[in-house]
């Protein structure tokens, strides 16, 4: 049986940010099945570990605030995806979700200082608000217009589209995308 770690980034998580993961969390195969990640501990404490949210799963798992914010983040990626903004009650959620105490420290690295922001709690709430401010940091870079939703229907995945001209339709090619090209050559056969 293949480790956490190995099943997490083999199904494409890890990759872009930590709120893509959260928004994915609730994943279509493309054919109907659902598999809702957040009621895996594993896959929960791989998340926190590979985005160094906490160094271990907290015994309660605060899922009802999960749960809250995959959707806002999941509804934020479909606007962005259409090209629309997030309303201001939208936005105003995610603001609530970055409303944690914490303090900035100076840390010495190789490369010499940076700026390092620490909570005055680890716990739920910093990581609720880690997640939701690395959709503050994409949409900061001028993401926005690059995060997309995979084109098929039975799919839905949420992608950063690094492609040059952002014309990316599908989260994998391989799969979707050979999918709806297998759909359009059959209708066009009969």
């Amino acid at each position: 049986m293949k480790p956490s770690h190995d099943i997490f980034h083999a199904k494409g998580f890890g990759k872009v940010a930590p709120w893509v993961d959260l928004a994915n969390s609730e994943e279509w195969d493309g054919f109907g099945k659902l598999t809702d990640h957040l009621a895996n501990r594993l896959w929960l404490a791989t998340l926190l570990k590979h985005w160094k949210l906490h160094s271990r799963l907290p015994k309660q798992v605060p899922r009802r605030e999960l749960l809250r914010l995959r959707a806002l983040l999941r509804r934020a990626a479909e606007k962005f995806a259409a090209g629309r903004s997030l309303s201001r009650a939208e936005l105003s959620k995610l603001n609530r979700a970055l409303k944690v105490p914490a303090r900035q420290r100076l840390v010495e690295n190789q490369n010499g200082f940076r700026a390092e922001l620490v909570p005055l709690k680890r716990g739920w709430n910093w990581v609720i608000a880690r997640i939701a401010a690395s959709l503050g940091e994409m949409l900061q870079n001028r993401g926005a217009e690059r995060i997309k939703t995979c084109a098929n229907s039975g799919c839905r995945w949420v992608f950063y589209d690094t492609t040059k001209a952002r014309t990316k339709c599908w989260c994998n090619d391989r799969t979707c995308g050979n999918r709806a090209r297998v759909r359009r050559a059959r209708s066009a056969h009969r």
